[in-house]
């Protein structure tokens, strides 16, 4: 063990067991090789900016910056910089200023916010040299990871209809309500009886205020408005709906043809599966990684 360690480990033995209200503030409280973290830096990151900073997290952070450190790896100014602008603009702070008075409302300097920036983008330097960049998918693993979740490439159903909608300028009038609703209930009969929205199109050509769709092509759930999804998804191949009520006046519905349910085809997803196979080794390999730094490393905690 290096002599600055043990400096570290005598001196927070000599100040621990005497530390007053005041010197508890910042009594180390963790020795991590040759750092320590002090109750301080606990309570410091421990805000609604730096989330989640327990300190297990603040221990797996001082083991990777050391190795970052040995490895050669930093940061510069313009890393942070550019940093600091993406998160200037997905916060929507019109200004430097207006970001600096967000962090003092939370409790913390722009010195802090701009060091802790700094030292995340170094760990995910060291995280990707020494995890992400060993990582590679095989064809093999695309194939089982496919296999597996094949319900998560499951086609949505599609349905093709053809409608006659019958509007209602003014809702509130019972005359129009009931014109409007002898006219689909006439054309529904004509439909049950075999005759085409095209050929009806064609009966009813003086009729301008009456709507003839004879093929609006291949749908899915969601395209059509909700008062009409769920009986045009309840029909069958060549089916015509009862009259259906709207906000935009009634609506019958026939059904030309259902395309079967299928699944995307591995070559569609093979970028989106090599993502996820990718994130799920890079997430172990990174959790075996910290353990082993972990193993191999000095680590005294005091509390």
């Amino acid at each position: 063990m290096k002599i600055i360690g043990l400096l570290f480990i005598i001196l927070s033995l000599l100040i621990t067991p005497f530390c007053n209200a005041s010197a508890d503030e910042e009594r180390i409280i963790a020795v991590v090789n040759d750092d320590v973290i002090t109750s301080g830096e606990l309570r410091t990151a421990d805000t609604k900016v730096f989330p989640s900073k327990t300190l297990s997290f603040l221990i797996e952070k001082k083991l990777q910056l050391q190795t970052a450190k040995k490895k050669g790896i930093s940061a510069n100014s313009s890393e942070v910089d550019e940093a600091l602008n993406d998160i200037k603009k997905m916060n929507k702070f019109n200004s430097d200023e207006e970001m600096k008075d967000a962090l003092i409302r939370e409790g913390i300097s722009v010195e802090d916010y701009k060091r802790e920036i700094m030292e995340q983008i170094i760990i995910l330097k060291v995280v990707n040299r020494e995890v992400k960049s060993k990582i590679s998918v095989s064809d093999k693993e695309i194939e089982a990871y496919y296999q597996s979740h094949m319900s998560d490439f499951k086609l949505p159903e599609n349905i093709r209809i053809g409608y006659v909608n019958v509007p209602l300028k003014d809702p509130d009038s019972e005359d129009e309500l009931q014109r409007a609703l002898k006219k689909i209930n006439n054309i529904r009969e004509y439909l049950n009886n075999n005759i085409s929205i095209s050929d009806l199109k064609r009966r009813y050509s003086d009729s301008r205020d009456i709507n003839f769709v004879s093929d609006l092509g291949f749908i899915k759930k969601g395209d059509l408005m909700p008062e009409l999804e769920k009986p045009a998804f309840s029909l069958k191949e060549g089916e015509v709906s009862d009259v259906i009520r709207t906000s935009a006046g009634f609506y019958i519905i026939k059904l030309i043809e259902v395309k079967k349910t299928g699944f995307r085809s591995i070559n569609e997803v093979r970028d989106n599966i090599m993502e996820s196979v990718f994130q799920e080794k890079s997430e172990s390999s990174y959790k075996e990684w910290l353990y082993n730094l972990k193993s191999s490393s000095y680590i005294n905690i005091y509390i």
